[in-house]
């Protein structure tokens, strides 16, 4: 696992600046004034100074691996204070704002530490999916058979195969309405095996034996008896039922919106579970593999991602976005207008369309885990790539924090775009 449970409380050790602020703050009343005055000076010097790569290229021009100057936002600051005055750690937060091209940083704290990201991950399965199955994917799902039917006496003589794409959004109702067909074909007995291809779920079944053992069930019920059952093979045999899924852009789409772990676990393992989005991350994304571990392709439980990672892939999302002709609405929801998770944030005329992107939970993990984590449209720096990352804390209150930062940002950097309102277009 690439982030140790200690690796946050190291961070004041790296940061002289946090240590002395450390200091004043709880080991003097004396200088309680003081520490009122001088905090932002310090969050000003040493939270937002140049990176080491950047000292290293002021004091040697021959190294060409830097990173652009920070410019300090002023409502970074504000926030930054506002989460140290109600007495939450720093150390336990991440922030990164930097320009859609990456070549302004316009907010860092802790940008190369690993967060709990909460659902903020499902855009990594989202990304993930998209690039091996398409936008425009949908999932089969059907059952086949393999042999012949004697319609005397309702007999398959041979087997019944249940062929699965991994449908993250394969209800009961679906399946009912599949093993309908099956006796309407004339199938009471079957002399083979049930055999489910592939990934398959549904329900409040969440793995392939348990649906599958579920699948036999129902088709006992309703009145098709057969010999046994296994998993795996290959689709074979004459087609006697089918359903096929929305677009993969559609329940994207939902997934993203409503933040919904059933669909982003279930595609996940269609995917081939949490290491190959993971490895995707690293291997087509770019993203070091020391940046990044996932549990859980929902978002659930303790994965680990830093801030600088997550701006990397929203930037790599946005780009093949693009050039697939689609726009990061497509998938994700917009704030103050969509239905969701998003819904109620960003709302007025002022700000309504001017944040796209993906909010994260999880209020008994690390403390108390909020992320929100996408794109702001603003008038005078065109669109911004944004992750705030914030643990140890009120979930509530992270929320309000988050809003109120990126209002403030948005307003310094002259409003939203006069297009605005879900109508964006991002050019590569």
């Amino acid at each position: 696992m690439p982030f140790s449970a200690q690796e946050n409380t190291k961070v004041t050790k790296k940061i002289p600046g946090l240590q002395l602020c450390s200091y004043f703050w709880h080991n003097s009343r004396a200088f309680d004034m003081m520490k009122y005055l001088l905090l932002p000076t310090f969050l000003i010097l040493f939270l937002f100074r140049p990176s080491q790569a950047q000292e290293a290229h002021i004091s040697s021009t021959a190294n060409a691996d830097f990173r652009p100057a920070v410019v300090l936002a002023a409502s970074g600051t504000n926030y930054l204070n506002r989460l140290a005055l109600r007495g939450f750690s720093l150390d336990s937060q991440g922030v990164l704002i930097e320009s859609l091209d990456g070549r302004t940083v316009y907010a860092d704290l802790n940008s190369n530490i690993g967060f709990n990201p909460a659902s903020v991950i499902k855009v990594a399965t989202s990304f993930a999916a998209l690039s091996k199955l398409g936008p425009e994917y949908h999932f089969e799902t059907g059952f086949y058979a393999d042999g012949t039917v004697n319609k005397t006496t309702r007999t398959l003589n041979g087997d019944l195969i249940f062929a699965s794409t991994g449908d993250p959004v394969l209800t009961t109702i679906d399946v009912a309405r599949l093993v309908h067909e099956v006796v309407r074909s004339g199938i009471a007995r079957v002399t083979g095996n049930l055999i489910v291809t592939g990934p398959f779920s549904y329900g409040m079944f969440y793995t392939t034996d348990r649906a599958t053992k579920a699948l036999s069930q129902m088709l006992r019920r309703a009145g098709v008896r057969v010999g046994g059952l296994t998993n795996g093979g290959t689709v074979r045999g004459t087609s006697i039922a089918s359903h096929v899924s929305e677009s993969l852009r559609d329940i994207l789409f939902y997934q993203n919106a409503h933040s919904t772990n059933s669909i982003a676990d279930r595609l996940g393992e269609a995917l081939g579970g949490p290491r190959a989005v993971e490895e995707f991350l690293v291997k087509d994304v770019g993203i070091p593999q020391s940046d990044v571990y996932i549990s859980h392709t929902s978002g659930l439980d303790f994965n680990r991602i830093t801030p600088r990672a997550t701006v990397q892939l929203f930037r790599e999302l946005v780009f093949w976005l693009n050039l697939s002709n689609l726009q990061p609405q497509d998938v994700l929801p917009v704030a103050g207008s969509d239905a969701g998770t998003l819904r109620r944030r960003f709302v007025g005329e002022e700000f309504r369309g001017a944040i796209i992107g993906k909010t994260g939970t999880l209020p008994g993990t690390d403390g108390g885990v909020s992320t929100l984590a996408g794109i702001a449209y603003t008038r005078n720096r065109g669109p911004v790539l944004f992750a705030i990352f914030n643990t140890m804390g009120s979930v509530a209150t992270y929320r309000r924090l988050q809003d109120d930062f990126l209002k403030g940002f948005i307003l310094e950097s002259g409003g939203i775009p006069e297009t605005n309102a879900s109508v964006h277009r991002l050019n590569n």
